[in-house]
């Protein structure tokens, strides 16, 4: 998990980024390695973290996913699944835990609640997507993959 600005790939990831972009690769060529760094963060692939608690109780806030959750949370009556469920997201989100949507146990919570129509796949996805966090390259990442000595396709 990447938590400051640098790039969470390796010096041969990013040339090969670089490769496979034709307007990159004529930065890297012509030696502009800031527009080549604003470029690859432009088409780089995102990198994947866990999400704060607060911004998924936001996010199912305004989607209308929370009040649900809520509600079957605290009806008694309801059948487990899919209360327990319920219950098990609200109290983690509420405990302040972030959320990893790509755990095989959260993804489990998340198609339970769907299969009862306490939240839909695109409440669900909604959450999925904030995990994404865009990758930052830096002229210096540039630089990096270029003193490596890592060739790839002509690019170094």
């Amino acid at each position: 998990n990447r938590k400051d600005d640098r790039a969470a790939m390796t010096p041969a990831e990013l040339l090969a980024l670089i490769a496979s972009d034709p307007q990159a690769t004529a930065f890297f060529q012509s030696g502009d390695d800031e527009a080549c760094a604003a470029r690859c963060s432009a088409i780089a692939p995102p990198v994947r973290q866990p999400v704060p608690a607060d911004r998924v109780q936001e996010i199912a806030s305004l989607n209308g996913m929370w009040g649900m959750l809520k509600i079957a949370a605290l009806n008694t009556a309801l059948s487990n699944p899919p209360r327990g469920a319920a219950v098990s997201f609200i109290d983690w989100i509420e405990a302040g835990r972030p959320l990893n949507p790509d755990n095989a146990a959260v993804q489990a919570m998340a198609a339970t609640l769907v299969s009862y129509s306490l939240a839909t796949a695109e409440q669900i996805a909604q959450i999925s997507d904030a995990a994404n966090t865009p990758q930052i390259i830096t002229f210096h990442d540039v630089g990096a993959a270029r003193q490596s000595g890592v060739s790839n396709n002509g690019t170094a």
